[in-house]
């Protein structure tokens, strides 16, 4: 399988970079690209719990996440499957890319730079088809550019708080 992997350094110490990405209160305010809404129609982070979330684009267009966590092991590291979601929070394909993967196993790392943090965001494929993990692998250049905006986001967000 493909596997997709960023990290960005952010001048905020651990805790603080850890609680913005477990606390709904702080994700809607950072959790999507440059120019992107989030809101958080449900959020229950712990192990079996999941976050249900819309995010609205500059243009209005509007899509749905959800994130069904495996660990949160707190600041050290989450996993949970990441996918696409109705209105509900039902599992459904990418709409605009039916042979995108339906889960990506999603991992983030902290890790302490004394008054940095290091965050390290690593996607693979869970349980894709072949064509499913072509797609992903052909899509690496977005998956990097949608997440190097939301750092963007997280890193001007973290200076304000």
């Amino acid at each position: 399988m493909t596997t997709f992997t960023i990290t960005r350094t952010f001048d905020a110490p651990r805790p603080l970079v850890f609680e913005c990405w477990t606390q709904a209160e702080h994700l809607v305010r950072w959790f999507g690209p440059e120019g992107c809404k989030c809101e958080m129609l449900h959020s229950d982070i712990r192990p079996g719990g999941y976050n249900h979330a819309s995010m609205t684009t500059p243009d209005g267009s509007k899509m749905y996440a959800k994130f069904v966590f495996r660990e949160v092991s707190p600041v050290d590291r989450i996993v949970y499957i990441h996918s696409f979601a109705d209105d509900k929070g039902n599992q459904i394909l990418h709409e605009m890319a039916p042979d995108w993967p339906l889960e990506l196993l999603t991992t983030i790392v902290f890790k302490d730079l004394n008054e940095q943090t290091e965050v390290t965001l690593t996607w693979i494929p869970n349980k894709a088809t072949d064509q499913e993990d072509a797609v992903f692998a052909k899509n690496l250049d977005s998956c990097r550019g949608g997440w190097t905006g939301t750092f963007n986001v997280l890193g001007e967000y973290l200076k304000e708080i």
